[in-house]
């Protein structure tokens, strides 16, 4: 019998429940793709990822579009069986015990926060960019950002049905504006129309031009994974988060290699003119848009937006879960009565990111510091990556031998960790400049708290993180 959720979202089993089969696939291919942020994302890291790879930077997109398929294997492969809003962090604890979940859930829950900061300096730097260009009043870019924050936050709050909706809205528009400059960029070029973008033997210096591509690329699908934690709310979670994850990675790449494509022709597949712009696609779209260039502003700001609304959603949802677990305090697993959300977890969510991103950010441009920010926080996020593909195997090993699959439970994980080696290497190697080089001895210390909080309370989460209850087997007859 369907067990009813009572007070504020607990079981009679004494566990904070979420809403069950509130989602459906589209709902959660939506989120996705939103979480990737198309257009944000593309904006301003195809320069970089030109001027590393070439002319046919499109290849080095599909690279690690594989690459990232091969990572989310191991996240498929325990949502097919475990499934958990706790994500990364409860498959983690699942295949190494309830210590190594506590260090996990300190990590990945300290990368998330810092991330979004990301997210949140551009979404206020660049609508106040867009603002003194097109009215030409200055409105600061802080005053923006908490605007969005308690819009993104009151959204979130009032349920993930809302929340995953508005995210795949606001990724639509994006899609439909992001198509609308691509096609006026062709019309407006079509004198320079080529596709040696797509030529293998046009990369720069060859596989060590693709090496030097390859960490930028991967990091234009960052989110598409955090819909993950939504399995609770999910219905037939088993086999709809899977393939929305997949599809979304397959729709993302077809949208950044076209993308990529038609900036090169815009520029006469010159990867240093691209190299030396900070937005290259909006600088080509511009020139094709001609009076309705304010379109691709508008993808930009939706972009952000629907990335800020789709990672909260998601993101939240881990913390919670962690919480509910015993991993980090308990009063994040504190649900609200009416709509059954995360409001403890979304509270910390962005007092810490909100706090951090305006006074970090605040001491220069938005839109430059938001790379250190993002920085930073990918780093235990990448670690987190990594750790997954290793406990695949020995989750299945441990528990489940008799369904061992040595392709999908041994192979593809440890091709999952070739293949992120290099973009981590990227960002932790030594003789970066400041603050780079700082930022690994901060994820450090970071993942030395949780080793010390592990070692405190870790004995009282092991049984959870071994044994835990199924959140979706309660939800069933």
């Amino acid at each position: 019998m369907t067990t009813v959720p009572s007070g504020d979202g607990d079981t009679a089993s004494g566990h904070p429940r979420l809403r069950h089969n509130a989602l459906g696939v589209g709902d959660i291919l939506g989120v996705s793709l939103a979480d990737t942020a198309p257009a944000m994302s593309f904006f301003f890291s195809f320069a970089a990822i030109a001027a590393a790879a070439g002319v046919a930077s499109p290849i080095a997109i599909v690279v690690a579009a594989i690459a990232v398929l091969l990572k989310l294997n191991s996240l498929v492969e325990f949502t097919k069986v475990i499934p958990s809003a706790g994500s990364y962090v409860s498959y983690i604890a699942k295949a190494f015990g309830g210590r190594v979940g506590v260090v996990t859930a300190w990590a990945l829950g300290f990368g998330y926060i810092v991330a979004v900061g990301y997210v949140m300096a551009v979404m206020g730097g660049f609508t106040s960019q867009v603002i003194q260009q097109y009215l030409h009043v200055h409105v600061p870019w802080q005053p923006i950002a908490v605007v969005f924050v308690v819009l993104v936050s009151y959204l979130v709050y009032r349920g993930v049905t809302i929340s995953a909706r508005w995210a795949s809205a606001s990724f639509a528009f994006e899609l439909a504006l992001i198509v609308v400059a691509m096609i006026a960029i062709v019309v407006h070029y079509h004198n320079q129309l080529s596709l040696v973008s797509l030529d293998p033997a046009k990369i720069s210096r060859g596989i060590s031009g693709l090496g030097l591509a390859f960490p930028l690329a991967v990091f234009l699908f960052i989110g598409v994974g955090n819909p993950g934690a939504m399995v609770e709310e999910t219905r037939d979670a088993r086999r709809s988060v899977p393939r929305a994850i997949y599809t979304a990675v397959i729709v993302a790449t077809i949208i950044y290699v076209l993308m990529a494509v038609t900036t090169s022709i815009a520029f006469h597949n010159d990867p240093t003119t691209i190299g030396n712009l900070a937005a290259p696609f909006v600088t080509a779209a511009s020139h094709a848009l001609g009076p309705f260039a304010i379109l691709v502003y508008l993808a930009g700001l939706t972009s952000t937006f629907s990335s800020l609304l789709g990672a909260t959603t998601a993101q939240t949802r881990i913390l919670f879960s962690a919480g509910r677990d015993g991993m980090l305090p308990r009063g994040l697993a504190r649900l609200s009565s009416r709509h059954q959300t995360p409001v403890s977890a979304l509270a910390v969510y962005w007092i810490g990111a909100g706090v951090m991103t305006l006074i970090w950010a605040s001491t220069g441009n938005p839109l430059v510091l938001a790379g250190d920010i993002a920085t930073l926080g990918t780093i235990p996020i990448a670690l987190t990556y990594l750790a997954l593909n290793i406990a695949l195997p020995v989750y299945y090993l441990r528990f489940h031998r008799e369904a061992f699959a040595p392709l999908r439970h041994l192979v593809i994980p440890v091709l999952g960790v070739a293949s992120l080696i290099l973009p981590l290497w990227g960002l932790i190697k030594p003789g970066q400049p400041y603050p780079f080089n700082v930022f690994p001895y901060i994820a450090l210390a970071v993942i030395a708290i949780g080793v010390v909080v592990s070692l405190a309370t870790g004995h009282r989460v092991r049984p959870l993180a071994e044994a835990p209850f199924d959140p979706l087997a309660e939800a069933t007859d």
